[in-house]
């Protein structure tokens, strides 16, 4: 899972029972569909770029 921000989680679709237990610690889950890349054994993480020190 990724932290978006704003108490919001990006994680897999397949896994709607952690889904549920984040929601039930007040977070936000956005599901993504990532089946395709699962078979390759990878994760939201191996998609997702950090980036830090951007200030808006």
């Amino acid at each position: 899972m990724v932290l978006l921000g704003n108490d919001r989680l990006l994680m897999a679709a397949d896994c709607p029972r952690s889904a549920a237990l984040y929601v039930e610690l007040g977070y936000e889950p956005v599901t993504v569909d990532i089946s395709e890349y699962v078979k390759l054994e990878g994760c939201v993480t191996c998609l997702s770029v950090r980036i830090s020190g951007l200030h808006g």
